[in-house]
Parts: C-alpha cells; sequence; structure tokens
C-alpha cells in the first residue's frame, strides 16, 4: 500500500469491507473514530483534497459524510474557508455533563435489563478490573465509554442511545482540546463496577442516585484539570470509594 496522503488517515484500512467502504456512512465513521482518537485535532482544518484522495472517494460523496459529522457536532464548516474539526471549550464540558445528568441516571431507572444487556454489562466488569489489575489506561478508557453506553441501552431507544455516544465522542474531543489526560478514567473505575452490581442486582434507585452524583463529580475533576492544563492539583473533587457503596449515598455534600 502507498503511503498515505495525510499521515493521520493511516489507520483506515481501504480494503476493510470494501464494497460498503465508500458510501458517506462508512466514511464518516472511519473520520469519527480518528477525531475520538486523536489522530484529528480538535481545529484542524479537514482538506477535501486530502482525504478524498485518501478514502478514494469524490469530493461530493466526503461533503455527505462532512454533512453527518455536523449533524453530530463533530465538525463544523466556514463558507470560503472549508470545514474544521470542533475545538470544544469548558461550556461545550458543561453542557455534556448537565445533559448526561438527565440521560444516563434515568435509563437505569426506567430502562429493562435484557438477557443479551446482562451478558454486555458483566463483560464490562471483567474488563474493567482486568484493565485496573493491568493498569493498562487504554483498556479502562474503552470499557467506561462502554458503562455509559450500556446504561443509556436500558431504554431501549436508538435514538437515546445515538445521543450518547455522540455525547461520549464530543466530550473525548474535548479531553484532546483540554489536554486531559486519559488517566482520568481511572478514578472511576471502581464507581463503575458498584453501579453495574447495583444494576444486575436490581438496585435501580441506589444506580441510579449514584451515577448522578459520579457525572457531577467527573465534571468538577474534568474542570479543576482543565483550569490546570490538565494536572491535577488538589484532590477535593475526587471521588469517594462509597459512592454507591451499600445502597447509600455517601459523599459528602
Amino acid at each position: 500500500m502507498d503511503k498515505p496522503v495525510m499521515p493521520e488517515l493511516s489507520a483506515y484500512d481501504s480494503d476493510d469491507g470494501h464494497a460498503h467502504a465508500h458510501t458517506p456512512t462508512r466514511i464518516a465513521s472511519s473520520l469519527r473514530e480518528l477525531i475520538c482518537k486523536g489522530n484529528l485535532r480538535p481545529g484542524t482544518k479537514l482538506s477535501e483534497e486530502t482525504i478524498a484522495a485518501e478514502f478514494e472517494v469524490s469530493r461530493n460523496t466526503l461533503r455527505e459524510a462532512f454533512t453527518v459529522l455536523a449533524g453530530e457536532d463533530l465538525v463544523y464548516k466556514v463558507p470560503n474557508r472549508g470545514v474544521f474539526v470542533i475545538d470544544p471549550g469548558l461550556h461545550d464540558v458543561r453542557e455534556i455533563y448537565q445533559t448526561r445528568r438527565f440521560l444516563e441516571p434515568s435509563a437505569i431507572l426506567w430502562g429493562q435489563l435484557t438477557g443479551d444487556l446482562t451478558d454486555i454489562f458483566e463483560h464490562i466488569a471483567d474488563q474493567t478490573r482486568r484493565g485496573v489489575a493491568q493498569e493498562n489506561v487504554e483498556a479502562l478508557a474503552v470499557a467506561d465509554r462502554r458503562f455509559h453506553m450500556a446504561t443509556v441501552a436500558l431504554a431501549g431507544s436508538e435514538s437515546m442511545t445515538q445521543t450518547i455516544d455522540r455525547l461520549l465522542t464530543q466530550l473525548h474531543l474535548a479531553f484532546h482540546a483540554l489536554r486531559i489526560r486519559p488517566t482520568i478514567h481511572d478514578a472511576f473505575a471502581q464507581q463503575n463496577l458498584a453501579i453495574i452490581n447495583r444494576i444486575l442486582t436490581g438496585e435501580r434507585i441506589e444506580a441510579s442516585r449514584g451515577l448522578h452524583r459520579y457525572l457531577g463529580l467527573a465534571e468538577n475533576m474534568v474542570l479543576e484539570l482543565a483550569s490546570h492544563d490538565g494536572e491535577m492539583i488538589t484532590t477535593k473533587h475526587q471521588p469517594t470509594r462509597d459512592v454507591v457503596t451499600n445502597g447509600h449515598d455517601l459523599t459528602p455534600h
């Protein structure tokens, strides 16, 4: 394979799923993944000529993919200048967490735990425990995203699932923009395990309340990290180990 025109796109394999690789949806998915991973940084201009050549598609097809991503608030178009990856700020972080505090706890409280979701939660718990034991930051980040996706999947709503997927991608992009290190997921691994346990044992109210408080703590931590250029200066916003322990919210008020 020839050297990629744009190194940031080297993760894309044009031979993977060749029959569908040139659809706008497939290209949008590939670009979304690159944005989420930080290969395409916040504020980056997306060159139509370069990306169309790398994906071997027409500019019209690429523009359709850009439209998909713009609808997810991952890119924006500036007339006569081009398309850019969004560069989220603190206001965006607050908006994301505010939405999540309504979305995720309510899905836990009112959703339905199916057999498939039970298996998914158990697998996420195993993945989280392995990540903690191995101190694998990347694995913990993946498990954390899967955990939050699974909580919303309890609602059985495709639109809600798409919403949380978009919010988590936007938040991940904000982490890159604000230089938040992925080790932030370490702080909440035990909370994820505790909430999964509550969900699987039918303690929905405790799990919902615990996640609502947890998301508030996470927002405070992210904002503090951002204010200190990604370095945690104080631990006052660190989640306590017992946020959802024994069915009680023990976090100091």
